[in-house]
C-alpha cells in the first residue's frame, strides 16, 4: 500500500496500522513510523515447559501445605534466619526438585516437611499395626539446639495422594517422651497404603523448629 496515498492517511485515522515490520500511527496530523517491538511469540522449549510445569506444581503444593500446618511459622522463621525475603521462595527451593508436576511429591526421602535450627531427630525405630504407627526415637542430651520440652510434630502422605501433606496437631509429645503413637485417618484409603511420615520438633512458643526425619512404612 502506498503509505502516502490519502486512503492510508484515512485508515490510520481509526488508529495504528502494523506493516512489513513497522508500525505507522499519526502524530500532530502527519504520518509517523517506528518498528514493531514485538514479532510473532516463538513456542516454548521442552525445558522451559518443564521448568513453568514444576513451578506451578510446587505452587499448588505451596498452598495445600499451608492448610495442613495452620498457622505453625515453619518456613517464615527459617527464611528469616537464612536472609531469604519470603518463605514460599525457600519452600521451592529445597522441595522444587522433590516434586512431579501433575503428580506431586516422587522424592519423599529428601522432601523437607519442616526446616529449622533444632536439633533434628533421630529415629531408632518405626512400627505400623493397620493404620496405627508408633515411632522411637533418641532424645538426647538439653543444649541450646534440644530441649526435653520440645513438642513433637508428625506430617504424612498417603502414597495414593502424593499432592495433599497432612500434619498431626491434636497430640503433641514432647522429645523427652522418645515415642509418639498415633492413629492415622484411613482417609478411605485402601488398606496396607504406604505411609510418607515426616518426624520434626518445635519449641513450645513455637518460634523454633527442626528439620524433618523421614521414614516409611
Amino acid at each position: 500500500m502506498d503509505t502516502t496515498s490519502p486512503l492510508f492517511l484515512a485508515l490510520l485515522a481509526n488508529g495504528p496500522i502494523k506493516m512489513d515490520g513497522y508500525t505507522y500511527f499519526l502524530y500532530g496530523g502527519k504520518i509517523r513510523k517506528c518498528k514493531s517491538k514485538r514479532g510473532p511469540r516463538k513456542s516454548r522449549t521442552e525445558g522451559e515447559r518443564q521448568t513453568t510445569d514444576r513451578f506451578t506444581e510446587t505452587r499448588k503444593m505451596w498452598k495445600i501445605y499451608r492448610r495442613a500446618i495452620k498457622d505453625l511459622p515453619i518456613w517464615r522463621v527459617e527464611a528469616r534466619a537464612r536472609g531469604v525475603s519470603k518463605s514460599d521462595s525457600l519452600f521451592h527451593s529445597i522441595n522444587g526438585g522433590c516434586l512431579q508436576p501433575g503428580k506431586g511429591v516422587w522424592a519423599f526421602k529428601t522432601f523437607r516437611f519442616s526446616v529449622g535450627s533444632l536439633d533434628a531427630p533421630v529415629i531408632t525405630a518405626a512400627e505400623r499395626e493397620g493404620w496405627t504407627v508408633t515411632l522411637h526415637w533418641k532424645n538426647g542430651a538439653n543444649c541450646p539446639k534440644a530441649d526435653s520440652s520440645d513438642r513433637v510434630f508428625l506430617g504424612y502422605f498417603y502414597d495414593t495422594l502424593r499432592r495433599s501433606p497432612q500434619l498431626t496437631l491434636d497430640y503433641m509429645p514432647r522429645r523427652i517422651d522418645e515415642k509418639i503413637t498415633i492413629e492415622i485417618p484411613p482417609a478411605d484409603q485402601p488398606e496396607g497404603t504406604r505411609l510418607h511420615l515426616y518426624l520434626f520438633f518445635g519449641n513450645e512458643e513455637f518460634t523454633q523448629f527442626s528439620p524433618s526425619e523421614y521414614v516409611e512404612l
